[in-house]
C-alpha cells in the first residue's frame, strides 16, 4: 500500500467518513464546510449544495474550499479526488524536472561516450 505524502496531512489527503455531516468535516478536511452553520445563504447563493462548500476546479462535482496540497499559497475548491491528484502533481512537480535533465544528461552521455571511443 502507498504511503501517504509527506506534504498533505492524512486528514487533508483522505476524503472524511460517509456518515461525517456538514459540522464534522471541516476539522477533518480543513475545509470551509462550517459556513453551513454560520452563513448558509452564501452557499446555497452559490449554488452548493449541502455537504459541501464548493464546486470542484477541475470536473464541476461537488466538492470543498481548502487549501491547495502544494507548496504555493492559494485556496480553491476541489472533489475529494481531484484533490487527491492536485496533491500528487504538486509532490510529483518537484523532482520531476531534475529527473528529466537527468535522464537526458545520461542518453547524451551514453551516445557521446559510445562515438568518441
Amino acid at each position: 500500500m502507498l504511503a501517504d505524502p509527506p506534504m498533505l496531512p492524512r486528514a487533508m489527503n483522505a476524503p472524511p467518513p460517509a456518515s461525517a455531516g456538514a459540522t464534522t468535516g471541516p476539522n477533518e478536511r480543513s475545509c470551509y464546510c462550517g459556513l453551513w452553520d454560520t452563513n448558509p445563504e452564501f452557499l446555497r447563493e452559490q449554488g452548493v449544495p449541502e455537504g459541501h462548500c464548493g464546486i470542484c476546479q477541475r470536473c464541476g462535482a461537488p466538492g470543498h474550499t481548502r487549501h491547495f496540497p502544494g507548496p504555493v499559497p492559494y485556496t480553491g475548491a476541489w472533489c475529494d479526488a481531484c484533490y487527491r491528484v492536485v496533491g500528487w502533481q504538486a509532490l510529483l512537480w518537484r523532482p520531476l524536472p531534475w529527473l528529466v535533465l537527468a535522464g537526458l544528461g545520461g542518453v547524451i552521455w551514453f551516445f557521446i561516450s559510445r562515438h568518441v571511443a
